[in-house]
Formats: C-alpha cells, sequence, structure tokens
C-alpha cells in the first residue's frame, strides 16, 4: 500500500532525478552535523531527504563515501564563492583579505557551526581517511589562498617583507576556526560570548595592523 506521503515521495523524485544527489549529500550533510558520523543511520538521512534507505545505495556505495561526497559538494560551493572574492580586482591586498575572511566565516549560523564542528572534530578519529581530505580540500586550500594575498600585499610594499605569509595564514584561519567552533561550549562553560561578526572583523584588523609596513 502507498499512502499519500509515499506518492507525494516518489512523484518528488521523478521531478527532478537530475537533482536527487545533490539534495541527498545537502541531507547527509545537515543529519551527520546534528547526530554526528557515528549516531547517524542511513534511514536518518533517507528520511531528511524524503527518500528510501534503497535510493542512497543507488548513488552512494557506503556511508563513507556519503559523507566524503558530501563534504566534496560543500568545498566545491564554498570555495566558489572564496575564488570569486580573491579573484576581484578590485581594492587592495587588504581589502581582499578583508572581503575573503568576511566570505569564509561570515552567516555563521548553528547549522553550519555543526558543520564545522564535525569537520574539525567529529570525523577526526571515526573516519580519518576523510578527515585528512577534508584538512587538504578545506583547511590547507584556503590558507594557500590568504598567503598568496599576503605575498601579493608584500610585491606591492603594503606589507612587511619579513611576514612568513604561510604562518600568517595559517595562524589567522585556524584561530578563527577554534574559535567559532567553540562559542557554545565557552558559553556554557560560564564564559563571556562575543559577537560573531566582530570577532572576525576584530581579528582581521589586528591581522593587518601586524603586517603592515612600521
Amino acid at each position: 500500500m502507498i499512502t499519500d506521503d509515499g506518492r507525494a515521495r516518489e512523484a518528488k523524485w521523478e521531478r527532478r532525478p537530475d537533482e536527487r544527489p545533490r539534495e541527498l549529500l545537502d541531507a547527509a550533510l545537515c543529519v551527520f552535523a546534528e547526530r554526528g558520523y557515528r549516531n547517524t543511520r542511513l534511514e536518518e538521512v533517507a528520511e531528511a531527504a524524503g527518500v528510501t534507505k534503497g535510493t542512497i545505495y543507488h548513488y552512494f556505495a557506503t556511508k563513507e563515501d556519503l559523507l566524503r561526497r558530501a563534504i566534496e559538494e560543500h568545498h566545491a560551493e564554498a570555495f566558489g564563492q572564496l575564488d570569486e572574492a580573491v579573484a576581484a580586482d578590485a581594492g587592495s591586498a587588504s581589502v581582499r583579505i578583508q572581503r575573503l575572511v568576511r566570505r569564509s566565516f561570515g552567516a555563521m549560523g548553528s547549522a553550519r557551526r555543526n558543520v564545522l564542528r564535525l569537520l574539525l572534530q567529529g570525523i577526526a578519529h571515526e573516519v580519518p581517511s576523510v578527515h585528512r581530505q577534508w584538512l587538504a580540500n578545506g583547511p590547507f586550500r584556503a590558507w594557500t589562498l590568504l598567503a598568496a594575498l599576503v605575498r601579493e600585499g608584500q610585491q606591492a610594499g603594503e606589507f612587511r617583507a619579513d611576514v612568513d605569509a604561510d604562518v600568517a595564514a595559517r595562524t589567522l584561519l585556524s584561530g578563527l576556526l577554534l574559535q567559532i567552533v567553540w562559542q557554545p561550549d565557552s558559553v556554557a562553560g560560564g564564559g563571556t560570548p562575543v559577537d560573531e561578526q566582530r570577532l572576525i572583523d576584530e581579528a582581521v584588523d589586528f591581522f593587518l595592523h601586524g603586517l603592515r609596513q612600521l
């Protein structure tokens, strides 16, 4: 017997077959981020996506494959925006660095923070190969983009030539990443909350002040 919900779900996938993998990946990342990779069952992902568990196996071989592909899709969307910020010719290196960091960390809602927590902490021991892939295609790539802008500013005489661009880039992005992920825990532990936009803007200002010519 097919219920009304079942018919609606079937019709949904009949209307948009090309969007199935993307919608499954979006749903999977949300569920993994909310429940944790180990605690997530594929039935829960299927329910969130409005499909059957068998549909997931039609597109993805394993739960780990689903996680890996979900992270790849997440990176493709995120870095498409960051590449645009870096490629924009308007403005000095300082302006483009501000644009890059704000694109990276702006509008950080609880769902996005949960995704970061999953990537930074949740899969490090549970799925180490996927965690290494995330490091290579996420933080390492972001550090490379930021370091390139620092070098650009050095070549233009905007920044000090003695600054190690790679170390500077890693320090800023890693610090912001951890601070944003740890915000809820610090508040729960009795710490004083800091507005995230204030945190981002002040960190970038401090970073740029250290780069500029004395």
